[in-house]
């Protein structure tokens, strides 16, 4: 009887023991979908059926396995599209939002594959703070209006320290932005270091970012950084954000003659200082947000601009948005904005003009 009492009693341990390392998947996913109304500079007023307002549509699936001792392997796998007609948000790729393998334990969380930068405003291991709601809605009002933001880079590794009373470490390098098949000095790359503190009611972030441009033709090294704070004050919490940006491309706005976009974003390209300021506060059962950016700089291509082109630009923006939540999952938006780009910034549409969006959010 004891032997059968002590076979039992293992047998359930080991059962017991199997569940806990059960993996668990998740499926999970965002539904955005608005109407918006623009006007730029020069250019007729639109009305469009737009995608992603408030955050962009994706699916995706994560999951996690105990592997004992306090450790674990995670995954996530996430993909965007265009909820109008169901294409993918980036042609070709089947996870083009993230695809993350990793471990995490008491020693912090380690993860490889293809995922934003450290400042990119996008996903796992981004850290970018400093602004009431950041990337969301149109460029004008939002900090791509005239911050220059990473992307999301593949061949990537990523480590993130333990919390140390508030204090943690972030480090991010990618060994081929888009490909890593030539050789490594060849190939671009991506270096981040940052330190975000996360106490009570405060939020800093401090972001070092360098992208050197490798097997670029004509182009010198980006050079970031970044700064963002948050404190929430109980009736409403403010934010702060600030970058320098050396050898940048200029923010906001693309160029539709490569002569231009020659000019103006390779070689040494344009040294400025971006800054933005915002505010959230809980108004009508919901949440009232105005936002504020302003960037000023110079080019530094001395031997690449013609005669009569602008060397000095600035810009700002403000916008303001209100979220209802019907539930935990389902949220309704409108948002206004309006901006004003000047010299070098106003060669191209994009950050002189207005917008308004109303839409529908819905989490699953």
């Amino acid at each position: 009887m004891k032997n059968l009492h002590l076979l039992a009693i293992s047998v359930g341990m080991a059962i017991g023991s199997a569940a806990m390392a059960e993996p668990s998947v998740t499926l999970y996913g965002i539904l955005d979908r608005g109407v918006s109304v623009s006007k730029l500079q020069h250019q007729s007023a639109k009305v469009q059926m737009t995608n992603g307002n408030w955050l962009s549509n994706r699916w995706g699936l994560m999951g996690q396995e105990d592997l004992g001792g306090g450790n674990s392997v995670f995954f996530k796998l996430e993909q965007g599209f265009n909820l109008s007609n169901g294409s993918e948000a980036t042609a070709g790729k089947a996870f083009n939002r993230e695809t993350a393998l990793g471990l995490s334990g008491e020693w912090g969380k380690l993860g490889l594959g293809r995922f934003g930068g450290l400042s990119s405003d996008c996903g796992t291991f981004s850290i970018l703070g400093g602004a009431a709601y950041s990337t969301s809605f149109s460029t004008i009002g939002n900090m791509y209006g005239a911050f220059y933001l990473t992307d999301r880079y593949n061949n990537s590794v990523a480590y993130v320290t333990p919390d140390f009373v508030g204090l943690q470490g972030h480090l991010m390098y990618s060994n081929g932005t888009d490909s890593d098949e030539e050789k490594w000095s060849q190939n671009s790359h991506y270096y981040g270091a940052g330190l975000t503190y996360n106490k009570d009611k405060l939020s800093v972030d401090v972001i070092y970012e360098l992208l050197d441009h490798k097997g670029a033709v004509d182009q010198d090294k980006t050079r970031l950084l970044n700064l963002g704070a948050s404190y929430d004050f109980g009736a409403f919490k403010l934010f702060g954000a600030y970058e320098y940006a050396q050898h940048a491309a200029l923010p906001g706005i693309e160029f539709a003659e490569e002569k231009m976009s020659e000019a103006y974003n390779a070689g040494k390209a344009n040294n400025y200082h971006a800054f933005s300021l915002s505010t959230s506060v809980k108004a009508f059962g919901g949440d009232l947000m105005v936002q504020g950016q302003y960037v000023f700089g110079k080019n530094k291509n001395d031997d690449k601009l013609e005669d009569g082109l602008d060397k000095q630009f600035n810009a700002y923006s403000i916008g303001g948005g209100y979220l209802y939540n019907f539930s935990k999952r389902t949220l309704m938006y409108v948002q206004r904005a309006w901006g004003k780009a000047h010299n070098a910034l106003n060669l191209a549409p994009g950050l002189s003009g207005w917008n308004t969006s109303l839409g529908v959010m819905h989490r699953f």
